[in-house]
């Protein structure tokens, strides 16, 4: 697997590899630094805005009116549905049995036809680990793989910002509730089928 410093690197190589299957790749230290990443389509406080969002935290008709497009996503590309629920349940799991298998937010909540557009996520699954800290002053880091059924490039800023802010969340939850700082860790990506575009 192909190994990446940041977001930007791993959009740089999506670019010229687009289109193909099976992309993966993995930012070994995930941060916000290197997972955000400006475009002509998405700008940093669109960046936040569906970030925001797609972890299930308030926002308002004058930011909808202002950042929603339904280029950038539309119902197909809302992960809001019931998302406080999921990430409880994955800070839950993870508190109770860090070595968990069972950290899973699946984006969709039902069963669905092919042909169902709003509900074909692009983002099937988020899969969360505590793994052994190597810093002294930290016992555990989370970490997050990324189950994508297809990938658009030029929409992947979105995706990379909002997985790093949904880590973060949960970090800071767990945290809360072992009432000791746990480090952030790495990202990987998979992606089955990558296209330049929404249009492809």
């Amino acid at each position: 697997m192909n190994s990446y410093s940041s977001a930007l690197d791993m959009f740089n190589a999506a670019s010229k590899e687009a289109p193909t299957f099976d992309f993966t790749g993995v930012i070994h230290s995930f941060n916000e630094r290197n997972a955000l990443i400006e475009t002509d389509l998405f700008d940093e406080k669109s960046l936040k805005y569906y970030a925001k969002k797609n972890c299930g935290m308030e926002v308002t008709e004058e930011e909808k009116k202002l950042f929603e497009t339904e280029y950038r996503g539309g119902s197909q590309g809302d992960y809001s549905i019931e998302m406080n629920k999921k990430i409880n349940n994955v800070v839950e799991s993870l508190v109770k049995f860090p070595s968990s298998k069972r950290a899973v937010i699946m984006m969709n909540n039902k069963w669905w036809l092919h042909e169902d557009t709003d509900e074909a996520k692009c983002c099937r699954e988020l899969h969360f680990r505590l793994t052994p800290s190597e810093l002294s002053n930290s016992k555990w880091k989370i970490s997050c793989t990324g189950i994508f059924r297809a990938q658009a490039v030029d929409i992947m800023p979105k995706n990379f910002y909002f997985v790093y802010n949904i880590m973060e969340v949960i970090r800071q939850k767990i945290s809360h509730s072992l009432k000791y700082e746990i480090e952030m860790g790495s990202y990987t990506h998979f992606v089955t089928i990558l296209v330049a575009t929404r249009y492809d």
